[in-house]
């Protein structure tokens, strides 16, 4: 039977690629059709089958403030009729490829597909699912980032200071030398052992949501006043809907506050987490050869071999 090739990994580039045959596709795609209980977290699996414009659709919804979730979904609802059809998915399909991925009649179907509309009464997508959907994936997401700094002392859904505060900074545009000032008053915190997954979660969402956090704490600079920990926790709150607990307040304070006053200055916080990076789309940017393409391809292979690792 005719089948699909999935490259494996950087160094097995001289060994023969992994061949998805049709009776194994199928396999892969009724377990996910038949399942009782159909959940977003199945993407992230190691049989998990995800196209280009999938993966392009994912990565586009990704890292948005929860209240611009509604206004991606408007624009992808082409007829405003409060649902997303399988045509209008195909026509978006169609944006990101050259050859009749926007065809009904011409494409395979895909984990992501078979979650949206093989198990909906409708067989459309509701606001309802798209916001579980990016939900599901955003937690997904922060748990490997999270995952991925985890230290092998590290207890369970808990990183060092220091392996929180690195994932915090690759987000931002701080210089080398401010990082490394940064990550050193990390390390010598001694107060806590280490930050959980929920904290981290709470960080990100605010990091998520800092132009709201810019705007809400700017009179604070206006009137060249600092901020004080409840000034700060009340603004996360409102832009975030996050409560930031007293122990995860207590170590931003001193790894930002330059002056050791229990303050923080627009300088101290406000500026070096301002201009947040997305990460993938600042690799994209930076490196004039690479493209989309050969990135999902480098994330397929990575994914691929952690799985089988």
């Amino acid at each position: 039977s005719s089948g699909i090739n999935a490259e494996y990994g950087d160094e097995y580039y001289e060994k023969d690629k992994i061949e998805l045959y049709s009776d194994e596709y199928e396999t892969l795609i009724t377990s996910v059709k038949t399942s009782e209980n159909p959940s977003f977290n199945s993407l992230f699996t190691a049989t998990a089958l995800i196209s280009y414009p999938d993966y392009i659709f994912l990565r586009s919804i990704l890292h948005r403030p929860d209240d611009l979730s509604v206004k991606s979904f408007k624009m992808l609802d082409l007829d405003l009729n409060g649902f997303i059809s399988l045509d209008e998915y195909y026509a978006l399909c169609k944006m990101f490829t050259k050859n009749d991925e926007g065809d009904p009649k011409k494409h395979l179907k895909t984990t992501l597909r078979v979650l949206l509309f093989d198990h909906t009464d409708t067989g459309k997508i509701t606001l309802r699912n798209f916001e579980q959907l990016l939900k599901d994936v955003q937690q997904n997401c922060l748990k490997a980032e999270f995952n991925k700094f985890r230290q092998r002392g590290n207890a369970k859904d808990m990183i060092s200071v220091s392996g929180f505060l690195r994932a915090v900074l690759r987000r931002t545009k701080a210089s080398a030398f401010k990082k490394a000032k940064l990550l050193h008053k990390a390390e010598v915190y001694t107060d806590i052992d280490a930050i959980s997954f929920e904290q981290f979660k709470s960080m990100i969402t605010l990091m998520n949501n800092f132009s709201d956090f810019e705007v809400a704490v700017r009179m604070y600079q206006i009137a060249k006043k600092p901020l004080a920990k409840l000034d700060f926790k009340r603004a996360v709150y409102i832009c975030s809907g996050e409560m930031f607990d007293d122990t995860l307040l207590d170590m931003i304070f001193y790894v930002f506050d330059e002056v050791g006053d229990g303050y923080l200055e627009y300088t101290d916080f406000v500026q070096i987490m301002k201009f947040p990076e997305t990460g993938f789309a600042a690799k994209v940017v930076q490196d004039e050869q690479s493209t989309l393409g050969e990135y999902f391809k480098k994330c397929v292979r990575t994914e691929m071999l952690r799985s089988y690792a």
